[in-house]
């Protein structure tokens, strides 16, 4: 974890040398690239020197878009009109049958020309070219549009055919009902209107539209019944994953005790005993906090003493803590309590040493896994680090 740490402080030390020392060279240019036609200008601004006079003066300046030739102005803006024709009728099929909206682009030719439009009959058309009214009939209209492409200017003028967009039998049944109503609205001293019953014969019925919710409520029930599930999913594996960690941590100290107490003259049964209540004794004076492995321990007992043998209490324990070091660990007091196996004490003494080396081992890896984590948080403030450094310099090589 060190190596990687010193790695990404040499990399980050070495790319500020580099950064530097292209900052610190002096950067100088005879020309300029100026913009395509329809680009625009762009700004520019640079430090200048003039011997015997000034010394990193600070200039700002404008630097124009490529200029065109009179020719060259003349053949866009001819361009234009046949670009402008092609666009101009948006969803139209024709110019002769008119019934949407126009596409009045403001820039042609990619931006090198302007483009400015009037209209002859604003009642029909708006000046973005949008429909400012249904026409009842065929009206021809005429569109002006005045191209400009760097001074040069040149009138084109064209006319479009707005016609009445044709109506649905819905549509045409819809206006007559609407004209049923407006002569109800236009009844003097009338606290209501009265909806039509008929229309052409047939007859109509009348009813608010209203959203059926029930769906939506249904779909955020199931969601929240999934997600109750899967939270409560994750939090018996969060809970399980965090009594195991403990047990494991907590069994070498176990270990640890029954091989003093056994070296001490004491039998099973009495270790088992004296590990059990000393750990009731210190919780009920608050002096430890809840240890799943010693709360098995203390299970079984009751078992033993609410008359479970003791040989089938030592196996449920094993059992009920579902690891498998307690589970060797049950096997061994279960041989020894059938046995009366020698060498016992020389066995736990093994045992504890594994356990310790285990918890040592599970220690280190939390101590590694705890670094990794601190890595994402160093990257992005490396990353950070070096945006700051590299922008300037990208911006300041774009200039030549």
């Amino acid at each position: 974890m060190r190596k990687k740490v010193w790695l990404i402080l040499i990399a980050g030390v070495l790319l500020a040398v580099g950064i530097g020392w292209i900052d610190g060279k002096e950067q100088q240019t005879t020309r300029i690239s100026r913009n395509a036609p329809g680009e625009g200008a762009q700004e520019k601004e640079y430090l200048i020197d003039v011997t015997g006079e000034m010394d990193n003066y600070p200039l700002k300046f404008e630097v124009a878009e490529k200029r065109l030739t009179r020719v060259q102005r003349k053949e866009h803006l001819e361009k234009a009109k046949k670009e402008l024709d092609s666009l101009i009728l948006g969803d139209n099929a024709s110019k002769d049958e008119v019934t949407k909206a126009l596409h009045l682009p403001d820039y042609l030719q990619q931006g090198a020309v302007e483009a400015v439009y009037s209209f002859s009959d604003y009642d029909i058309f708006q000046p973005d070219g949008t429909l400012a009214a249904k026409p009842k009939q065929p009206t021809l209209v005429e569109i002006t549009a005045e191209l400009v492409c760097q001074g040069e200017r040149c009138l084109y003028q064209f006319s479009v055919c707005a016609v009445p967009k044709e109506k649905s039998n819905h549509e045409l049944l819809a206006e007559k009902i609407e004209s049923l109503i407006s002569v109800q609205n236009e009844q003097e001293d009338s606290d209501y209107i009265a909806l039509p019953q008929d229309v052409e014969g047939k007859k109509i019925y009348w009813h608010e539209e209203t959203v059926n919710r029930s769906f939506v409520v249904l779909v955020l029930a199931a969601a929240a019944s999934f997600a109750v599930v899967f939270r409560e999913k994750e939090e018996k594996k969060r809970r399980k994953e965090e009594r195991e960690k403990q047990m494991l941590m907590d069994y070498s100290e176990i270990v640890g005790k029954f091989s003093l107490l056994l070296g001490a003259g004491m039998n099973i049964s009495l270790v088992w005993e004296k590990i059990a209540l000393t750990y009731q004794a210190k919780r009920e004076r608050g002096e430890l906090q809840k240890r799943y492995a010693y709360e098995e321990m203390l299970y079984t007992l009751y078992e033993i003493r609410d008359g479970v043998g003791e040989l089938q209490a030592y196996e449920n324990f094993g059992n009920r803590c579902s690891l498998s070091v307690y589970r060797r660990l049950s096997a061994l007091i279960v041989q020894n309590v059938r046995k009366g196996a020698q060498g016992m004490q020389k066995l736990l003494e093994q045992e504890e040493w594994e356990a310790y080396e285990q918890r040592k081992a599970r220690a280190k890896q939390a101590g590694e896994e705890a670094g990794t984590k601190l890595l994402l948080p160093m990257g992005i403030m490396l990353v950070i680090v070096l945006a700051i450094l590299v922008v300037p310099v990208g911006m300041s090589l774009g200039i030549s």
